[in-house]
């Protein structure tokens, strides 16, 4: 007997959208803003640097001023389906950003409210690292995959995680806080207060230090990073130094990779994904450069029947356009209409 599902609800809401949505992403040091249509295409964007606003309101009237001319471009707030902001420390329940470990702000920031109130349209708000699990199931290396995980590397270390279909936001907006799973106890000083958080090895400042210890312990092998004074090396100076053969870059990432890898052995357990993805703009320079030291540590201490089953992939999205991309994908899925 054929059943003919009902689709009324799914056509009501399709009518119901409109062109386009606002993004703002607010990172450890910039704030990527701007418009996105359903397609995933960056209509118009600005970054600026965070540390120019001492304090939260201030940053948020002067960020919907400049929004509004973006605005108007587009049609004006009419042709607005919802803005979504992607941010560290975000709180996926609360919609507020609670004690950044990142950002020169404290204590806890309502930002989701401040914006709706100075819009006047719906706004919400996502943990960055679960916001990128939505950017890339609805634009990325996701599509089509039920269960996966993200693992952002950029300032910070976090997660977002799909089960069945299901993007999982756990008890308190917390799911996918990996970077701060300590992985040495006497080591390098985290922003979070503990020491040898897995963050402050594998971030884009962590990669930047394996490479300077790395080039210290060995003094006597070439590499072209060392053209570069010590204290303004970049993670672009890596992943360039990486991409022309450079042994002492390369060996930086696989063991960037190998603390990675071990580090997601018992989570990898619990999940049960299909695919990790590499996002952030460490996963996106330096992630192809990684993913065999992370495969290798994955299958050395999963257990047997779980070995080979997870596949390692990097986002394909450019890292400048992604976080704008991610949040954008948290307004196409706001529930309230």
């Amino acid at each position: 007997m054929n059943i003919q599902e009902d689709h009324t609800q799914d056509i009501q809401r399709l009518t119901r959208m409109k062109p386009y949505v606002l993004g703002l992403n607010v990172a450890e040091r910039y704030a990527k803003y701007g418009v996105v249509d359903s397609r995933g295409d960056v209509i118009c964007s600005e970054t600026v640097e965070i540390a120019q606003w001492a304090d939260p309101t201030t940053f948020v009237f002067d960020i919907c001023d400049r929004l509004m001319p973006m605005v108007e471009k587009c049609g004006g707030l009419e042709n607005l389906q919802a803005m979504g902001i992607s941010a560290t420390s975000g709180n996926n329940y609360t919609g507020s950003i609670d004690n950044p470990a990142n950002l020169s702000w404290t204590g806890k920031i309502p930002l989701a409210k401040m914006f709706e109130g100075s819009l006047g349209i719906n706004v919400s708000l996502r943990n960055d690292a679960t916001a990128s699990a939505m950017g890339e199931r609805a634009f990325g290396a996701a599509r089509g995959l039920q269960n996966f995980m993200t693992v952002m590397i950029d300032g910070g270390l976090g997660s977002g995680v799909y089960v069945n279909n299901h993007v999982v936001t756990g008890y308190n907006g917390r799911v996918g806080e990996i970077g701060h799973v300590t992985i040495f106890p006497d080591g390098r000083p985290c922003g979070c207060g503990s020491r040898g958080c897995l963050e402050r090895y594998c971030s884009r400042r962590g990669v930047v230090t394996n490479a300077l210890e790395i080039l210290v312990g060995n003094p006597d092998t070439p590499s072209s990073m060392r053209d570069v004074p010590s204290d303004q090396l970049t993670l672009v100076n890596v992943a360039e130094a990486a991409a022309q053969g450079d042994a002492l870059a390369l060996e930086a990432l696989r063991y960037t990779g190998f603390l990675l890898g071990k580090a997601l052995v018992p989570v990898v357990s619990f999940v049960n994904p299909e695919a990790i993805i590499l996002c952030g703009w460490v996963g996106s320079l330096c992630g192809k450069f990684m993913q065999e030291a992370i495969l290798e540590e994955l299958n050395k201490g999963l257990m047997l029947q779980m070995r080979w089953h997870t596949q390692v992939l990097v986002t394909p999205l450019d890292p400048e356009e992604a976080p704008l991309l991610y949040a954008s994908a948290e307004a196409w899925d706001s529930k309230k209409r």
